[in-house]
């Protein structure tokens, strides 16, 4: 029986010390919007198995949040808006 890991596990851990082989490629990865959307969190987590810690072809990738960050939505729309002006 495996061992079930916290959420929190999970963000914790530490990409320098994993193995870039161990990390789950998400490069071909898509979301199923069939999936109800209490489901996807755990769809996602079994197909990525560490939301917080995978690879893209052959870069590793560690997302950390910031509890204080603005929210995505805003830094994406900076983002378009600096890229549209040239910036």
């Amino acid at each position: 029986m495996k061992k079930r890991i916290s959420i929190l596990e999970l963000a914790n851990i530490d990409i320098k010390a994993v193995s870039k082989e161990d990390l789950v490629d998400v490069s071909g990865f898509t979301f199923d919007n069939t999936v109800p959307q209490e489901q996807r969190a755990s769809h996602i987590i079994a197909a990525v198995k560490n939301p917080y810690c995978f690879r893209v072809g052959d870069m590793g990738v560690k997302l950390e949040f910031s509890e204080n960050a603005p929210p995505l939505q805003v830094v994406f729309a900076e983002f378009l808006k600096r890229k549209k002006s040239g910036l």
